[in-house]
């Protein structure tokens, strides 16, 4: 069963021509949803969200080109039917990617938990 992407959720390393980009958390902004878990707006992330950019490590310093900041995108491969607030959130198996080149990099937890409270009112 796949669990929805939070702002702790981390992808995998990825590389770029001279330049390899490590796993993080997606952190950045996620979309704030009416939908409640354990008390709080659950946060999820689809390819509108804008996870938080990597720093890009050189492999051969030689090269003098620099490393371009690894800004993320969130790709849907798994969840391509399931809407919370008519977006689809990433869940087990999707991945984030980076803008410019690199590969996919698969989404590998922690995950939100599970426990979802639907319907209950927010005061904003």
């Amino acid at each position: 069963m796949p669990f929805i992407a939070g702002p702790e959720t981390v992808d995998t390393p990825s590389t770029d021509g001279n330049c390899t980009y490590p796993a993080a958390p997606l952190g950045g902004t996620p979309y704030p949803t009416k939908v409640v878990a354990k008390g709080v707006p659950l946060l999820i992330y689809d390819n509108l969200s804008i996870p938080a950019p990597v720093a890009g490590v050189k492999i051969n310093p030689l090269i003098p080109a620099p490393c371009q900041p690894g800004q993320r995108v969130i790709r849907p491969t798994v969840n391509t039917t399931v809407f919370i607030n008519g977006r689809l959130p990433a869940v087990t198996g999707d991945e984030a990617q980076l803008v410019i080149g690199g590969s996919p990099r698969p989404l590998t937890g922690p995950f939100q938990h599970p426990t979802i409270v639907i319907g209950s009112n927010l005061i904003t």
